[in-house]
């Protein structure tokens, strides 16, 4: 009985790890990812419930920044409505929460003029 006990509070215990991670808990690594090149749009997930993160973009010529505050789930979504981007963009996504979350990503180049 005593083996049984120790089994399902161990169980328990995964089974509240693995919703911290999926709610986007303190051990989830946030990450982003682009929703829309035009508006240009950024969603990410994995930042701690109420953190205030500012996003930068970096695309071709131009940089813009935008703030989100986290939700109950450790989502943000911004948009950069006046950022202009080329047919063949290159950006730098960057985001940082002030409570220490952050996460970045990069383009990856495409085929495009004489690529093509």
């Amino acid at each position: 009985m005593r083996r049984l006990s120790a089994s399902v509070a161990a169980l328990a215990a995964a089974g509240g790890l693995s919703a911290g991670l999926a709610a986007g808990g303190p051990t989830a690594r946030p990450q982003l990812r682009v929703d829309s090149l035009r508006p240009f749009a950024v969603v990410g997930t994995g930042f701690r419930v109420g953190e205030h993160v500012r996003v930068t973009v970096r695309a071709d010529a131009d940089v813009a920044a935008r703030s989100d505050d986290a939700d109950v789930r450790g989502r943000i979504a911004v948009r950069f409505r006046g950022m202009t981007l080329g047919d063949c963009p290159t950006y730098l996504v960057s985001a940082r929460g002030d409570e220490g979350s952050w996460a970045t990503m990069r383009s990856v180049p495409r085929p495009c003029g004489v690529d093509r």
